[in-house]
C-alpha cells in the first residue's frame, strides 16, 4: 500500500476541506482525541490513502512554502472533472491552469492548488491516446516553445 503524508497547518481543517471536494473516506482521526501535541488524519480518495500531519517544527515537519516551485503534484482522474474542478474552486482552491480540453491527448485537465500549498491536477478522459502518440504530442508541443 502507498500513502502519502502531507504536512499541514491544521490536518482536521486539511481534511474537513478536502471532504467538500472529493469523495473521502475517513479512516482514522485525532479530533476527538484529549490532550494531543498536534492533529493527524488517515483518510482515502479513490483508493489511495493520505495522512494529515499539523506542522510541528520540533518533529522536522514544516507547512509547504506558497512560493516554492512545485516538483510533486496530484493527479485524480475523474468522470466529471467539470464538476470536481467547480467544487475544488468553490472550496478555497487556487485555479492555476483552467479546465481545458485537448481532444489530441483526448482528455479534460486543469490545474488547481488547494489552501494548504499542494497542487491537483484534475483530469477526464475523452477518448485514449497510447503512450507512443502521447509522447509524440508533447515533444512536439515542446519542441514549439524552444
Amino acid at each position: 500500500m502507498l500513502i502519502i503524508d502531507c504536512v499541514v497547518k491544521d490536518a482536521i481543517k486539511a481534511y474537513q476541506t478536502y471532504a467538500t471536494v472529493f469523495k473521502t473516506r475517513l479512516i482514522e482521526s485525532s479530533k476527538n482525541l484529549p490532550n494531543q501535541s498536534f492533529n493527524e488524519v488517515i483518510f482515502e480518495i479513490e483508493n489511495m490513502q493520505f495522512h494529515l500531519f499539523d506542522a510541528n517544527p520540533q518533529m522536522g515537519w514544516y507547512v509547504s512554502d506558497s512560493n516554492a516551485v512545485q516538483s510533486m503534484w496530484f493527479n485524480i482522474v475523474v468522470n466529471d472533472a467539470n464538476a470536481l474542478f467547480e467544487r475544488a474552486i468553490n472550496a478555497g482552491f487556487e485555479m492555476v491552469v483552467p479546465l481545458m480540453k485537448d481532444e489530441e491527448l483526448g482528455i479534460w485537465n486543469g490545474v488547481v492548488k488547494d489552501p494548504f500549498n499542494y497542487s491537483w491536477v484534475i483530469e477526464q478522459n475523452i477518448h485514449e491516446v497510447d503512450f507512443s502518440k502521447r509522447r509524440q504530442i508533447l515533444n512536439k508541443r515542446i519542441q514549439k516553445l524552444k
